[in-house]
């Protein structure tokens, strides 16, 4: 069951760390750990933010199951109705927070369902012609038209998707995407295979958000990153585009001028070759401790322990760049080593920034 556990928190922060597949609290997540309790991220919640003591709902997702089985049949009317739906949402619900409206789709689904709102299906699932394009390009997929979220979209997509033999992938109108596994790895997998595709026909350039992704996976298993999500940064100054990029750089970067960059920025940020390997990211620990930012061909990543804390620092370093742009022609004060350390090792800013 732990094992079912890490993995639902895995698919939560990979969706939720990534802007181009879950916005604000968009999305959810589910893990069924038995024939009976499923656990499925409460509502309200960011994905970024589900964690093993918070985050997700404890429901009896066979109650869920046996009510569509006893009362949708082919050719019969709606049965679920709002109502009906709170109330069985209601009895379904064990313990945790608030259950999701989309409780119902994830207890009809497999194992581990990630249900996100990626920008590239998207364009599709609110383009007129694009279910035509959606069935070609997968054709094992299944299109579900647009419903309400909530009850009358889970009726529709328990329809839908039992006449097709619960299918693996999902695509709502005007909604989003829903992939369904046996296990997590297999369900980000297949998530990044469909973005892959569509991004490919439609030729448009898709690699800086899966490179999240990638140092993610690097990160995992190294002590003191491993519990971190990375956070692609989108902030115009953060760009190797004229003139930022004579700032971002390795040899010329150094943020070491105020209390606040050094607190939100530690040490300095980790550049990373094309070809990095894991000892480059040991090496680059062990002499400067853990990075805040990463370089990677040619974006800016931000390590944090939650998008909130992530685009905190995403503003500070922004910052960083607009004091060294404005003084490329003149010197600068930098703070030493010896007050650097004391600032990162100092008990208020360390506070400060665990907030």
């Amino acid at each position: 069951m732990q094992k079912e556990i890490q993995g639902f928190i895995r698919i939560s922060k990979y969706a939720g760390m990534r802007n181009d597949l879950a916005q604000a609290g968009g999305g959810n997540t589910s893990v069924k750990l038995n024939d009976q309790i499923m656990l499925v991220k409460s509502s309200g919640i960011q994905l970024a933010d589900v964690s093993e003591k918070n985050g997700y709902t404890n429901v009896d997702y066979r109650m869920i199951v046996d009510y569509f089985k006893e009362n949708v049949k082919d050719g019969s009317e709606p049965a679920l109705t709002e109502e009906a739906g709170k109330e069985l949402l209601s009895r379904a619900w064990k313990e945790g927070g608030r259950a999701s409206i989309e409780t119902f789709l994830h207890a009809v689904m497999g194992k581990y369902t990630l249900h996100t709102h990626p920008a590239l299906v998207n364009v599709l699932t609110a383009r007129q012609g694009g279910k035509k394009v959606l069935e070609e390009l997968f054709p094992g997929a299944v299109f579900v038209p647009y419903r309400k979220p909530g009850a009358a979209l889970a009726e529709t997509y328990y329809r839908i998707c039992q006449a097709a033999g619960r299918p693996e992938i999902v695509f709502l109108e005007n909604h989003g995407l829903v992939v369904s596994s046996d296990s997590e790895a297999q369900a980000i997998e297949r998530t990044e295979e469909i973005l892959h595709k569509i991004a490919a026909y439609m030729q448009i350039s898709y690699e800086a958000q899966p490179n999240a992704t990638k140092l993610w996976n690097a990160f995992s298993d190294i002590p003191g990153l491993s519990d971190k999500i990375v956070y692609l940064s989108e902030n115009r100054y953060l760009t190797n585009e004229e003139p930022e990029k004579l700032i971002l750089a390795e040899e010329k970067w150094n943020h070491a001028f105020c209390p606040d960059c050094i607190v939100y920025g530690l040490k300095r940020p980790l550049f990373l070759a094309e070809d990095f390997r894991r000892e480059d990211i040991i090496a680059f620990m062990k002499s400067y401790g853990s990075p805040a930012m990463v370089c990677y061909k040619g974006r800016f990543y931000i390590l944090a322990e939650s998008v909130k804390k992530a685009q905190e620092i995403e503003n500070v370093m922004s910052f960083a760049v607009q004091v060294q742009m404005a003084n490329l022609s003149h010197e600068m004060n930098y703070l030493s080593d010896v007050q650097q350390d004391e600032l990162l090792n100092w008990d208020s800013e360390k506070y400060r920034r665990m907030l």
